[in-house]
């Protein structure tokens, strides 16, 4: 065996001793599930670029940043590009273009019920899939942008379930 093939052997077997094999600390998904996400949706023929979103947890004095780009696409549903959160947001900043009206919007949205939300969010609701019933919390936090710089906020898993809040 040649000093090389060694070297690498170990470089390896070391990386794989780092590497957690552990359980995840809560399921994915299911009423016990620890996973939510957030996204962004837009009207059918109502493009964004969302250039700037920006999300805080003040009470627990956490920030971060999420790019979306273009956003097409559809309204009142799951959103196809999401992101995950642990803890709950409560402060965003969020600016987009809108092609449409060729005008940039920018809103600031500080949700004052932010741990009801999270509450209504873990209630399985159901949704169909693939033609079967599926029942699941309400996972997703979705930020529509409409004509005229309006953001709506709907909790959901399937677009048949959403709630405004």
């Amino acid at each position: 065996m040649s000093i090389k093939t060694l070297v690498v052997s170990l470089c390896v077997l070391l990386l794989l001793g780092c590497s957690d094999q552990g359980e995840p600390e809560a399921p994915m998904h299911g009423p016990n599930s620890a996973y939510r996400s957030i996204g962004v949706v837009a009207p059918e023929h109502y493009d964004v670029w969302v250039d700037k979103f920006f999300i805080e947890s003040l009470s627990e004095n956490v920030g971060w940043r999420r790019p979306f780009g273009i956003v097409s696409c559809c309204w009142k549903s799951p959103p196809l590009s999401r992101a995950e959160w642990q803890t709950t947001p409560e402060l965003f900043l969020i600016r987009w273009f809108s092609f449409a009206e060729q005008q940039s919007y920018e809103a600031v949205i500080r949700l004052e019920n932010a741990a009801e939300i999270v509450e209504k969010m873990k209630e399985p609701a159901p949704y169909e899939r693939y033609g079967k019933t599926m029942i699941e919390p309400r996972d997703t936090l979705v930020l529509g942008l409409a004509p005229g710089g309006t953001v709506v906020l709907w909790i959901m898993n399937g677009a048949e379930n959403a709630i405004e809040v």
